[in-house]
């Protein structure tokens, strides 16, 4: 593995300039950041929409949690910390208004399997325009999230695929939100390459990085299935699909948003899984329900877009907690550490990131579960690393919407540096 220093900036920019034209800019000191930042954002969106995408003037809204279910799930509303207690029928027995309802082609749909599960059952806007506040109530009362974990997650997504003046955010394509660059499927925020069940966004002639890929989802089943989707196998698997896109996509990319990736693939153990008998039991059934794929005669997976919650499928008793993860995380990566960087135009040319105070040479400095948690932080704070060559700087709107939500929190719990310039 190289180092990109500056000696090599000039070699690694020329193959990376055919797909990406501003970076030879960057190299050269020309344009301003303004025009630079403008063309990143333009080329990393500009396939993610698919030439059409939905647009919602008017939200819908989620359904409203009515006060005969407040006891059956951990009443969480308007975006405050529910109970925590868990182990329930989701959707309740009689609870209606979160029965599953189809999609329409109008309804936007995107890369995360769980937001998917919420929207087709109206925990959260069932067009895929949602809010921070329902996402946080989404998080907690159905898949049981503690809510430090549910306002981290929501945090996030809001400050880099949304806009944190209105707080809101598609769950797939921009869909007529006013910022452009958003949307949780544009490439390299939340949306990255090798993950558990999509193409990887350079691989696919138009740029959908955000459907099921029925091959991949397979591959996780044959690997992890008869092991419960256990922690020790999927990080198994994540490095199984880090080394695919390594070794197949010359564009590929694995910023410090991998540890999101790390964290999706907690997602069967920890989040979907049936506990209904007490233990959390993840089924291929279930799984199957969640990514919204059938499997057909020939024994291959198809993309059905029907995410949806397992019948009589019981959430987590305990809520799950973003320290939690954090350590679940850091676990997976001492298995099977990956390095952070990519690769700069054809297949196996891999360059370690270099991100001041935090990444070297494609390694994390601070290799501990705080640590991770703190690199996330700073990484929405100061700015996103979007390839080799280039971090796309956060607006001040959503550097104070990530410090108005997060900062106190995370002072007190990780020892995180909170300010713009730590």
């Amino acid at each position: 593995m190289r180092s990109l220093t500056s000696l090599s900036l000039a070699a690694a920019v020329i193959p990376l300039s055919s797909a990406y034209p501003w970076a030879l800019n960057i190299a050269n000191g020309e344009g301003n950041a303004a025009e630079i930042s403008e063309a990143v954002t333009s080329t990393l969106s500009k396939r993610a929409d698919g030439g059409t995408c939905p647009v919602h003037v008017l939200r819908k809204g989620a359904a409203p949690y009515s006060d005969v279910y407040p006891s059956k799930y951990t009443g969480a509303k308007n975006g405050l910390p529910g109970t925590g207690k868990g182990g329930v029928l989701v959707p309740a027995k009689g609870d209606t208004a979160h029965a599953y309802v189809k999609p329409s082609a109008s309804d936007v749909r995107g890369p995360c399997p769980g937001l998917n599960t919420l929207a087709n059952h109206n925990f959260i806007s069932h067009d895929g325009q949602t809010t921070f506040t329902e996402m946080v109530d989404a998080a907690q009362n159905v898949y049981n999230w503690k809510y430090d974990l549910a306002t981290f997650v929501a945090t996030v997504g809001v400050a880099q695929d949304g806009d944190p003046l209105t707080q809101t955010m598609s769950i797939g394509c921009a869909g007529g939100l006013p910022k452009s660059g958003t949307g949780l499927q544009t490439h390299n925020k939340f949306e990255a390459d090798a993950s558990l069940a999509r193409t990887d966004y350079a691989l696919s002639p138009t740029g959908d990085a955000y459907t099921v890929n029925g091959t991949l989802f397979g591959e996780m089943i044959d690997t992890c299935a008869d092991q419960k989707f256990s922690l020790e196998c999927m990080a198994k698997y994540n490095q199984q699909r880090f080394n695919e896109s390594l070794n197949t996509n010359g564009q590929f990319f694995n910023g410090p948003f991998t540890f999101f990736v790390l964290g999706t693939s907690l997602l069967p153990m920890d989040s979907f899984a049936n506990f209904k008998s007490g233990t959390g039991n993840p089924t291929v059934s279930d799984m199957a329900a969640f990514w919204g794929v059938s499997q057909q005669s020939d024994g291959r997976w198809t993309y059905n877009r029907n995410e949806k919650l397992p019948q009589d499928w019981y959430n987590r008793p305990e809520a799950l907690s973003l320290p939690f993860i954090a350590d679940q995380v850091f676990e997976q990566y001492g298995l099977y550490p990956t390095y952070l960087g990519g690769n700069t135009g054809e297949p196996n040319t891999f360059v370690g990131l270099n991100y001041p105070g935090f990444v070297e040479d494609g390694t994390l400095q601070d290799a501990s579960p705080n640590g991770i948690i703190c690199l996330l932080y700073q990484t929405v704070a100061i700015g996103v690393p979007t390839s080799l060559l280039q971090t796309l700087a956060q607006a001040s709107p959503a550097l104070d919407f990530l410090q108005s939500k997060l900062n106190s929190g995370f002072t007190a719990n990780f020892g995180c540096k909170t300010g713009q310039n730590a």
